[in-house]
């Protein structure tokens, strides 16, 4: 099972380059010297929608055109569909990476190698964040098929990218090299090597990455990411929220010489975290980089001839999902973990999901529900407030739409009738928060009743205080597509 010239199609060196976000632009407009390569998420310009019942991807295109009009190299990385899961997307979604890969005129495109979906009794849902998954024979089998089949339907070469878990080794797994390279040399695929990745795994308990390093395809990794993590918990993140470490800075000194095929080096920063690192930041990166670029290997490895693996069989299907359901129920908390998977009961990594999960959800919340949110903290305070996410986290999915999670916890408070009675204001700016929601992902256009001027109200929720007590005088608002 391979998918025809992939590894040993990747010739070109790119250079050094940066993940897209928009705060980047001025770097990547072609006038910086050292930056030869940008690298678009494709997903983070998506909305999920849906149209008469049925839901669908929806692009920004202009953007997608924007990051295409930058004269620099192009990479695709996807971060909504990993390649190591046995549940798929039930939504069709290959075609629009297929469109936006040949637009940009990707060199070679990448996925994580984890899961984001499990199968239940009522369908598929998502876990809210990219997990790792069972590094079995089963798993390589599945993985196996998942990254051939992706490079097929993108019809370029394939990398997938090592990944982080804060999970400890189990006993009858197989290591990560083992895993790693059993996937990539059955799909005859390259490898994107993220070094921030490993050197959380280590750090956290894992494998030690230069032991890693020693036991991979080197031959096979075509792309480098690094980036900077936080602690938490007596963890190290993969947080993308900083500088690179510099003992991480050490480490890529001494693989980037090791690896013959390497043809583009990339640092990673989280929008959000732009202001810890700024552009001045982002440049100082670039220029360490630059340096570490200079080490590479001269030398281009021709690749040996390689195993091939079979299809997954049903059985493996079945063991794959096993293992996903078995840790997201443990993370969830909705069921002990079965006899077959013991340990995630006690595996102190757990709690560290659960936790960047409902991180993850309640800064989506934050950010797309500002009103409903800063009058939840006004009228009912921090604790109670985080008890009332506690609580919508443990009942409904995550999503991994920011928009579909709005819409989520939208009806989860329509249903509480009291909090909506004792909170002022709270029945109309929540009403008014949720229709902009519903006509932008559904398409539905909605009346707001207001009971007092709704623009005195959220310009005091702007500024972060209590709306005044005014008299009633009901107004209404259309809302429409």
């Amino acid at each position: 099972m391979r998918f025809p010239e992939c590894a040993s199609d990747i010739r070109r060196e790119l250079g050094v380059g940066l993940i897209y976000g928009r705060d980047l632009d001025s770097l990547l407009d072609g006038s910086h010297p050292q930056v030869s390569v940008v690298e678009l998420e494709p997903q983070t310009l998506w909305e999920k929608v849906s149209t008469n019942g049925q839901w669908s991807y929806r692009p920004n295109r202009a953007a997608i055109d924007r990051v295409g009009s930058f004269p620099l190299a192009k990479l695709m990385h996807g971060i909504g569909q990993p390649l190591g899961g046995a549940v798929p997307d039930p939504v069709e979604h290959l075609s629009l990476l297929s469109q936006t890969a040949d637009h940009l005129d990707a060199v070679w495109a990448s996925e994580h190698l984890s899961f984001n979906r499990v199968a239940t009794p009522t369908g598929v849902v998502e876990t809210g964040f990219l997990l790792p998954p069972p590094q079995s024979g089963a798993g390589v089998r599945v993985a196996v098929q998942n990254v051939v089949n992706y490079g097929k339907a993108l019809r370029r070469p394939v990398a997938f990218e090592t990944g982080v878990s804060y999970l400890q080794p189990r006993g009858d797994d197989m290591t990560d090299a083992e895993f790693w390279s059993a996937v990539a040399d059955g799909a005859d695929s390259g490898i994107l090597l993220d070094l921030h990745n490993l050197w959380c795994n280590e750090l956290n308990g894992r494998w030690r990455v230069l032991d890693v390093i020693e036991r991979l395809p080197l031959e096979r990794v075509w792309e480098i990411h690094l980036a900077g993590g936080m602690p938490m918990d007596g963890y190290w993140l993969d947080a993308h929220s900083d500088r690179i470490p510099k003992p991480l800075m050490d480490i890529a000194a001494q693989v980037i010489p090791r690896l013959p095929k390497l043809g583009a080096l990339m640092f990673e920063l989280l929008p959000e975290h732009f202001e810890t690192v700024g552009i001045d930041g982002v440049h100082e990166q670039v220029t360490e980089l630059s340096e570490l670029w200079k080490l590479r290997s001269p030398a281009r490895a021709k690749l040996a001839s390689q195993s091939t693996v079979g299809e997954p069989t049903a059985q493996d299907l079945a063991e794959v999902r096993a293992w996903e359901t078995a840790l997201y129920n443990a993370i969830v908390g909705t069921a002990p973990p079965p006899v077959a998977f013991p340990e995630l009961g006690s595996d102190p990594g757990i709690p560290v999901y659960r936790e960047l999960i409902t991180d993850f959800r309640r800064g989506n919340l934050a950010q797309a529900m500002h009103y409903t949110m800063t009058l939840l903290l006004i009228g009912l305070g921090t604790q109670n407030t985080s008890e009332l996410l506690k609580t919508y986290c443990s009942e409904r999915p995550a999503q991994m739409y920011r928009a579909l999670e709005v819409e989520s916890f939208a009806r989860f408070l329509t249903q509480r009738s009291e909090l909506l009675d004792r909170v002022p204001y709270l029945r109309e700016v929540l009403s008014y928060e949720h229709a902009l929601i519903k006509a932008t992902v559904l398409g539905e256009n909605s009346q707001i009743e207001w009971t007092a001027d709704p623009t005195a109200i959220l310009e005091a929720l702007d500024r972060g205080q209590a709306p005044p007590t005014t008299p009633v005088v009901p107004s209404s608002m259309l809302i429409s597509t």
